[in-house]
């Protein structure tokens, strides 16, 4: 297509990250193979971070004016200090929760979710990643048997459907209808790309070594749900002006 290796980088990191709520909802009514079902899930709930930080880092001004090393040792950084930063605050939360009596049963959601926040929180004031940490306190605190657990899971379901909605409502406020039909063959090609292409390739190059059968590997190639979270990787390298 003639583009910048910058700009390809923008396209593949931006549709890459699958959806978590969707692989939630739909595997979970399948019958599949645990290890399917967990590996699945994993990857949409991991995949956001390191997506988020390379369409950070490749909307940025200094693109193509710091080693390639300084890159790396800066991505490693934010996504290891955001683990960490996750397993904290998940295990501090989940502590703490099992051990308050709190006055009313609503409070239990909202303490649950300002802890996961309070991670994010935490993650961007030294610098690391905030989606990681959030992902992580969440996977550790939504696995302990907490009081109230069904308030909190229905609480922290319908939180996540809103900020899906409110997403894409932006979709809508900032797309140009009129400008999407230019736009059409080039993203037919891309998306074939990814679907028929990128994603089975990869798929097969981290599957591979654990043995699992062609028609698992067939499976995960078409399993990369997505969803809401392309639209706020989208907006960061538009908000940026970045070309093309």
């Amino acid at each position: 297509l003639g583009t910048e290796p910058r700009t390809a980088l923008l396209l593949g990191a931006a549709v890459a990250s699958t959806d978590a709520a969707a692989v939630f909802s739909v595997m979970r009514r399948l019958p599949l193979r645990p290890r399917l079902r967990s590996l699945l899930e994993a990857e949409s709930g991991l995949n956001d971070a390191p997506t988020v930080v390379l369409v950070t880092l490749a909307s940025s001004s200094d693109w193509g004016h710091t080693p390639w090393w300084e890159w790396t040792g800066l991505v490693a950084y934010e996504l290891t200090a955001g683990l960490l930063v996750g397993l904290l605050v998940g295990y501090a939360g989940r502590w703490s929760l099992g051990r308050l009596a709190l006055p009313s049963a609503g409070l239990y959601p909202l303490a649950t979710v300002a802890g996961v926040l309070l991670s994010f929180g935490l993650a961007g004031v030294i610098h690391a990643s905030g989606f990681l940490a959030v992902y992580v306190a969440g996977v550790v605190v939504g696995s302990a048997r907490l009081p109230h657990r069904r308030a909190v899971l229905g609480f922290a379901t319908s939180l996540a459907l809103l900020a899906e909605l409110g997403l894409f409502v932006l979709l809508g406020l900032l797309a140009s209808p009129s400008r999407l039909l230019d736009a059409v063959p080039t993203a037919l090609l891309v998306g074939a790309a990814v679907l028929l292409l990128a994603r089975p390739l990869a798929v097969l190059a981290s599957t591979g070594p654990f043995r699992f059968t062609w028609r698992e590997q067939a499976f995960l190639s078409w399993s990369g749900l997505r969803g809401a979270v392309p639209i706020v990787l989208a907006i960061v390298p538009v908000a940026k002006g970045v070309p093309d």
